[in-house]
This record gives C-alpha cells, sequence and structure tokens, in this order.
C-alpha cells in the first residue's frame, strides 16, 4: 500500500474511533436535551403530545418509493412553473432533485450538499452559519452579502424569500425534504420581484398511516445532528411532524453554531374536491459566530483561525423565526381548480459586526402574504389549452435598529426606523398545444411596490423616505417534440430586482433613511435548448442563454465601515453561458449523472469614481464550474455514493486583481439499509474532502483590506444510523 494511502486509512480509523466515542457522549448529552423539543415553541407543545398519545404502529410507509433505493430514469412533473407539465416538455430550464439525492447518506446540514447537481446553480459560503449559504442562479444571487438574493425560494408553494427579495435557509431542514425544483433562469412573469431563478422544496407528505423515524449523526469539528420525524392519518385528517437539532464547533476559531428546527404539515380531506393543509415551521438558532474573511498571508500562515477583530467584537448573529400558513384547494369542475394561500411570518434577529459605530443590528421582521390562483384547462378555438391566473400580496415590516459594539457588548442606539415593504402583483400564464408535437406559452406579470422608512431616531434629523416601483414583465416560450427523446424549447423571459431593505437602509453616508441612489436592477433573458430521455436509460439537458442586464447591483465596502456591505448600480453587462446536464445508467444498479456550466458574465458599462470597469468579469462566478456523482445500489440494501465538485479560478474584485484559484473536491458517501419485522434500520457514513484539498469556501467581494478568503474545511468525516418504525 502506498504511502499516502496508508496515511489515509490510519486518519480515517482514528477519526472513526473518535467519531463513535463522540456519539456515545452525545447519547447521554441527549438524554438532557429531550425537553427541548417541547421548549421549541409552546404552540407546538400539544401537537408533539398528541403524537405520543394517538400513537398506533401500522405497518405502511410515508412514502414507499422514498424509502426504497431504486432509482429510474422517467420524466417527472414539475410544479414550480405554475403550470403543472412533464419537466422535458415546459419551455424553460428546469432540473429537479429526488429525495434519495438530497437525503441518501448525506450529512443533511447545508443545502450545497444536493443543489451542486443543479446545472448553472453555484454555491459558496457553505461553512460560514452566521452569513449563511450563498447561492447563484445564472449569476442572480451572486452578489449577496450574505444569505440569498435575488432567486425566489418556496417550501411547499409558501414563499421563503420576503418581498424584497432576501431568504435565509437555516430554517429549512434537508430531512424532512422530499424533493426539490429549479427553474433556472428570469421568470419575474410568474413570481415579480427577485425572481431571477426558483427552487422550489416540497416537504414530506402526510401518511396512509403510522410511522416513526430518528436519524442520529455526529463527525469532526464537533458535528452532532438529531432528527425526529412521526406521521400518522386517522380519517380525513393525516399530518407529519419533523424535529431536527444540529450543532458544530466549526473548522476555524470563533465558527460555531447551534440550531434547532421544527416543522408540522397537517392535512384535512373534507372531500375529494376540497382539502385544506396547515403549514407550520419554527427555527431557533441562538448561536452563529463569524470568523470573518483573512488576507492571502493569514490564509497561508494559519487556514483555521478567526480574523482578530471579528473575536475582539464577538462577531456573529442569533435568529428565531415562525411561520404559519394555510392552503385551500377546492375542484369546482374536472378542468377547474382554485387554490388560496395565506401566511404569517415573524422572524427576530441580532447581530454583531466587527467594529464599533453602529456594529450591532437588531431587527423584528413581520412578514405575511396570501395568493389566491385559478387553474383551467380545455379547448379555445379548438386547440387545447392551460391556464393558470391569480394574484399576489405581499407585506414585510422591518423594526430596524443599530447600536454601537463595544467589543460585543451593546453601546449606544445610532439607528432606529420602521421599514414597509409592500407589493401587489396580478399574472396570467396560458399554454396552447398547437399540436401534437408543439406546445406555445405566453404569460405576463404586473407587480407595484411601495417602499418606506418611518425615521424614530430623531437626533441626528428625520431622515424619513420611500421609493415607489412599477415593473410589467412578460414571458414567451415554445417547446417541440422532434422524434422520441427529443425535445426542443426556446424562450424569452425578463426580470426586475429591487433593492432589498438592508441594502437601501446600508447608506454610505452613515445616516438613517435609504440610498437614494439605489435603483432596480433590470434583466432580459434569452434562451434555447434541448433535453429527452432515451429508453429509460440515458436522460440529458442542455441550454445556451444571453441574459442583457442594465442597473445591475453590486457591492463593496468602505474603510470606515469594515465587515459592512454597501451598493451601488453599474450601468450595464452582458451573461452568456451554456449547461449541460447527463444521467445514465451505467450497469446493474450503478447510475452515473454529471453537469457542466461555462459562463461569460461581463460589464459592459461600469464606471465609478475611481476606476473604469468597463470590459471586466463579474466577481463571484467562476467560468467554468461542475459535478459528476456515481452512484452503486445494492439489492441487499448496500448503497454507496462517489461525488467530485470542480470549480474554475473566479475574480474576488470588479477590478479582477484578486484571483480564487480552481479546486476540486470529492467526497464519499455510503450506508446499508435492512428491513426486518416492520423496521428499517440504516448506518451510514461520509468522507467530505477526501484528499484534503486546500481552498477557499467563501470569497468575500469587494472587501476591504485584502480580506477575501474564508478558508474551507480540510479532510473530514461523519456517520451515524436512522431507525424506522413502519416497513
Amino acid at each position: 500500500m502506498s504511502t499516502w494511502k496508508q496515511n489515509l486509512t490510519t486518519k480515517a480509523i482514528q477519526r472513526i474511533e473518535l467519531a463513535s466515542y463522540k456519539g456515545y457522549i452525545w447519547y447521554l448529552q441527549m438524554e438532557s436535551v429531550k425537553v427541548i423539543v417541547f421548549s421549541v415553541k409552546k404552540i407546538f407543545s400539544s401537537v408533539i403530545i398528541l403524537i405520543s398519545v394517538s400513537w398506533g404502529l401500522q405497518s405502511e410507509t410515508e412514502d414507499t418509493e422514498a424509502d426504497t433505493l431504486r432509482f429510474e430514469l422517467r420524466p417527472v412533473t414539475v410544479t414550480a412553473s405554475r403550470l403543472d407539465g412533464a419537466d422535458l416538455n415546459v419551455p424553460v430550464a428546469v432540473s429537479v432533485l429526488s429525495r434519495y439525492r438530497i437525503q441518501g447518506g448525506q450529512q443533511q446540514l447545508v443545502l450545497n450538499e444536493a443543489l451542486a447537481a443543479i446545472p448553472g446553480l453555484y454555491t459558496m459560503n457553505s461553512e460560514n452559519f452566521a452569513q449563511d449559504l450563498r447561492v447563484s442562479i445564472r449569476g442572480f444571487g451572486a452578489r449577496a452579502a450574505f444569505g440569498i438574493r435575488g432567486i425566489k425560494i418556496l417550501v411547499d408553494g409558501i414563499p421563503e424569500s420576503t418581498p424584497d427579495g432576501q431568504a435565509q435557509v437555516d430554517n429549512i431542514d434537508l430531512g424532512f425534504i422530499n424533493r426539490a425544483e429549479v427553474l433556472r433562469g428570469p421568470v419575474s412573469a410568474l413570481y415579480g420581484n427577485a425572481s431571477g431563478g426558483v427552487i422550489s422544496f416540497s416537504s414530506s407528505e402526510p401518511p396512509i398511516s403510522s410511522y416513526m423515524d430518528g436519524r442520529l449523526s455526529t463527525g469532526d469539528f464537533g458535528f452532532q445532528q438529531i432528527q425526529l420525524k412521526a406521521g400518522q392519518q386517522r380519517g380525513p385528517i393525516s399530518y407529519v411532524m419533523n424535529f431536527s437539532r444540529n450543532q458544530a464547533d466549526g473548522f476555524r476559531e470563533h465558527s460555531a453554531m447551534k440550531n434547532s428546527v421544527v416543522n408540522g404539515k397537517l392535512r384535512w380531506e373534507i372531500d375529494p374536491n376540497l382539502n385544506f393543509t396547515f403549514l407550520t415551521n419554527y427555527a431557533e438558532s441562538p448561536l452563529a459566530n463569524d470568523p470573518g474573511a483573512l488576507t492571502k498571508d493569514q490564509v497561508a500562515e494559519n487556514r483555521s483561525s478567526a480574523r482578530d477583530r471579528n473575536v475582539q467584537y464577538n462577531s456573529g448573529e442569533s435568529v428565531s423565526q415562525f411561520r404559519i400558513a394555510l392552503v385551500a384547494e377546492k375542484k369546482f369542475a374536472p378542468h377547474q381548480t382554485l387554490q388560496a394561500r395565506v401566511y404569517f411570518t415573524t422572524r427576530d434577529f441580532e447581530n454583531r459586526l466587527p467594529f464599533e459605530n453602529g456594529g450591532q443590528v437588531q431587527f423584528n421582521r413581520l412578514f405575511s402574504g396570501s395568493s389566491i390562483i385559478y387553474f383551467s384547462s380545455g379547448l379555445i378555438l379548438g386547440i387545447p389549452y392551460r391556464l393558470s391566473a391569480g394574484m399576489d400580496l405581499e407585506d414585510q415590516q422591518d423594526d430596524r435598529q443599530r447600536f454601537d459594539n463595544l467589543e460585543g457588548v451593546r453601546g449606544d442606539k445610532v439607528l432606529d426606523q420602521l421599514e414597509k415593504f409592500r407589493s401587489i402583483g396580478a399574472f396570467i400564464e396560458e399554454e396552447l398545444s398547437i399540436n401534437k408535437v408543439t406546445k406555445v406559452t405566453v404569460g405576463g406579470r404586473f407587480d407595484g411596490i411601495d417602499i418606506d422608512a418611518q425615521d424614530a431616531y430623531l437626533e441626528d434629523g428625520d431622515a424619513s423616505s420611500g421609493r415607489t416601483f412599477t415593473a410589467m414583465s412578460p414571458l414567451l416560450g415554445v417547446v417541440h417534440t422532434l422524434s422520441t427523446g427529443i425535445n426542443v424549447y426556446s424562450n424569452i423571459a425578463t426580470s426586475f430586482e429591487t433593492p432589498t431593505l438592508n441594502e437601501l437602509s446600508n447608506n454610505p453616508e452613515g445616516g438613517g433613511g435609504f440610498n437614494a441612489d439605489l435603483r432596480p436592477q433590470l434583466a432580459t433573458n434569452y434562451e434555447i435548448g434541448i433535453k429527452g430521455l432515451f429508453k429509460k436509460r440515458l436522460k440529458y439537458e442542455m441550454a445556451l442563454f444571453k441574459i442583457d442586464l442594465n442597473d445591475e447591483l453590486v457591492q463593496y465596502e468602505l474603510n470606515d465601515f469594515p465587515g459592512r456591505t454597501f451598493y451601488r448600480n453599474a450601468g450595464s453587462s452582458k451573461r452568456a453561458g451554456i449547461e449541460i446536464g447527463l444521467t445514465s445508467f451505467i450497469g446493474k444498479g450503478l447510475t452515473g449523472s454529471t453537469v457542466y456550466t461555462f459562463s461569460d458574465f461581463t460589464y459592459l458599462d461600469f464606471k465609478t469614481v475611481d476606476a473604469v470597469h468597463d470590459g471586466k468579469m463579474l466577481p463571484g462566478i467562476p467560468k467554468q464550474f461542475g459535478y459528476g456523482e456515481l452512484s452503486y445500489v445494492h439489492s441487499s440494501g448496500f448503497y454507496f455514493k462517489l461525488q467530485a465538485r470542480f470549480s474554475g479560478e473566479l475574480y474576488a474584485d470588479d477590478a479582477n486583481k484578486v484571483k480564487e484559484q480552481p479546486y476540486s473536491v470529492m467526497n464519499i458517501r455510503v450506508g446499508y439499509q435492512k428491513r426486518f419485522s416492520g423496521w428499517l434500520f440504516e448506518p451510514f457514513a461520509g468522507i467530505n474532502n477526501l484528499f484534503d484539498k486546500k481552498y477557499n469556501s467563501n470569497v468575500r467581494l469587494n472587501a476591504w483590506g485584502g480580506r477575501y478568503f474564508e478558508p474551507a474545511s480540510g479532510f473530514h468525516i461523519y456517520g451515524g444510523v436512522r431507525v424506522r418504525i413502519g416497513s
């Protein structure tokens, strides 16, 4: 055996032993932590008690296919397009992730574990839980200083994204997600503001009959996780509940996190034509430290270190979020359906930034909305059609305050304002089947948006201000079946993206109110593509796109406020690229998949006071990136995944003077499912960064002082076991 293999084997054995010991200690700790399930939110206590009282063991599964390792290539129905249809017959680029891809043997800690398999979608910042995962689709979202920006996130059709276009996903538990649909490219005609793409998650469905499911895992860097799920049906009412708890010390200093999430879904089938679904979600994240970014020299000296000022000022955040939602669906006739949604979300947020002046931020957010959608199908002038039309109403209120940060201690108040973002949108989309092989989709949407800030801190004057925006977003698409297994499509679509409340309130003048210089970003997408399925053995997709953008919103930092991000508009830019995805059966139980993206994103007209950036590449996105996976499933229940992710070089600044080097990372997943007497037993384990590659998990764009880089963790392992009662 070669030296590196011996070292790798020894290292793996040592870490498996350590992980096993940690798992035993954590099991003992969890005996005293069970009460957390009941203290997460009082509103859930009665429901959780109901599960314990009414539980009856029955040998039915929540979702037979979800708990089998069988994998089949076939067309799948997508719903995120707001007209249900097979993924191969919609005139947009769309990818679907199954539950096996999302959960099977995965660590289930961050979304990029699953989203890496989507062409055109790029993720960063998976290891800084204070800044949250950054997701971009065709460049939309790449400029986010934290969280997800410019991409619409939905869970069971309920917006996770706020009306102003922000989304944090710390309340999404991958153990409760059954599938994900990703629409790539601008779709404001469907979803309005900040819809450069759509990620629509579907959670676990209430079961036919009872089951219980538990998963316990542990690993390097203090990783510990517990997941509990239960479901039952009683007459017309069925439900599923889920609880998860994650904690980790992190690879770097000052990067620890703790997070607990509770989900609930209850469905009431009044009759075959009327049903109600009640959804609840609660997330509590009391600890998410921010180690900050480092210079290139600091990374070389000590990759695991935190920036000294981040430790000095105790940088990090805490979040508490609660949401309830109700979905009603009524079928009036075989081809007419009305669907209504109403939802309400609260989010309490506090953070500490690595500077004194206004370095502590606190806001209490109220986010609510409602929608009504009418679906119809039939014949018009002898042509088959399908139609969806509806209206969305959304309201967001952020009661924002800023205080001085006295090395982690709250100081004097320096800002106090109530920020409001209200929107109303009306849309219509129609699909016409011109003949047996050609479908045309047309649609449009009108949005009206009102934003205002009411200044409650008047010691420096009244800085109250407001903005109003309107937008019309059209969509035209065509899909044509050339022959069996070959579908070609094209579309023209638009999107608009207003500045978020956070971007507007980060005023470079240092006072309250909004930055009056920021304007919405506008985009037009031109796309052609081909996709298909050959003999259920090869599924493929390829898309070529060109996007013209005006007033692109870009970020920068100022010396007086290190760690705070400000925004400005670039004149115009262009984006062009190609996205390829392939999935194929290789042999019995063996499946391979690969995705590749090439992109050319360039500023056409972007001038600042200090520089001219015309012709420069957009930072934060590599010119090319890809993902590959080899998956083997044996009839005995054993499964194995080998995953590889590649990222090309990217720029960290608008001037294209700072580069992040290309890298490749490989992961392994292995597990075994054993069924007996109505039980399922599944041990699993994984290795991340198998070859201990040194790279950066995040690059902070246009950072001040050369502090661009957040190093990623090296070789590390995790493992655990899942047990399910109910076959």
